[in-house]
């Protein structure tokens, strides 16, 4: 499974989600895009959301926003890689 997160490190949502990530062991099975405003993943946002709303955590090529909803998802879907408590 391919998985993204496009993020900003000024958002605290995006940070949320990076929190999440980096806690329960996840990190080296996502890869982080971030968006700013010199470079194209913005543009991609757009094209994949219709929107330029960050976190965005693209799984297989559909996009999830929302962090409560992200974390939701990977919780579900990728468990818990260092055995912590599930929120």
């Amino acid at each position: 499974m391919k998985l993204e997160l496009i993020h900003k490190w000024a958002c605290p949502y995006s940070a949320r989600v990076r929190d999440y990530i980096e806690e329960r062991g996840l990190k080296d099975r996502i890869a982080f895009t971030e968006v700013t405003e010199t470079d194209d993943a913005k543009d991609r946002l757009a094209q994949l959301t219709g929107k330029t709303q960050v976190p965005c955590l693209v799984a297989d090529g559909e996009p999830i926003l929302e962090s409560r909803d992200i974390i939701k998802w990977l919780d579900q879907n990728l468990g818990d890689a260092k055995g912590a408590a599930r929120m």
